[in-house]
Formats: structure tokens, sequence, C-alpha cells
């Protein structure tokens, strides 16, 4: 039997990234998820898929997360490495 993948239930590298650098920036300002919710209005489960890499968020919720912690957004979603290059 053949399988379809939906390709938006595969979180893009760069939602992963977003996702990681946001925790690390919630637990630097030592917020909980419970209190980063209350900043954004998102459900506590939707923030958990977020940071752990396994959702897509849109650009409008990466931006209001963003300003949540304080960060800016491209700092959220820019590879480390991606100076480098050229």
């Amino acid at each position: 039997m053949v399988k379809f993948v939906d390709l938006e239930d595969i979180p893009h590298p760069r939602a992963v990234l977003f996702g990681a650098r946001l925790k690390e920036s919630r637990k630097a300002l030592k917020l909980t998820q419970t209190q980063l919710v209350g900043r954004t209005g998102i459900t506590p489960g939707y923030l958990s898929e977020i940071e752990n890499g396994r959702a897509n968020p849109t650009l409008e919720m990466m931006v209001k997360l963003s300003d949540a912690v304080g960060v800016d957004v491209s700092i959220l979603l820019i590879p480390a490495d991606a100076g480098s290059k050229g």
C-alpha cells in the first residue's frame, strides 16, 4: 500500500531552529511555557510543538512569539553559520 505524506506535517528546518532558539530565549528569561502562553494567547500544546520542532508556525506567530521574549524574529531564524558563507 502506498502511503502519502502531507508536506505540511514535516517541520521545516528553520521552524525547528526557531523552536529551539525560542525555548532557549524563554528559559534565559526564566519564563515558563505557561507564562509565555499567557503573553501570546496560543495553546500550551502548540507552544510545546513549536519549541520541540514538531510544528511549522506562521510568520505572524513567529513574530508574536519572538516579541514576547524580546528577541528579533531574524535572530531566531537565521543559522549561526549563515554569515560565513560567500
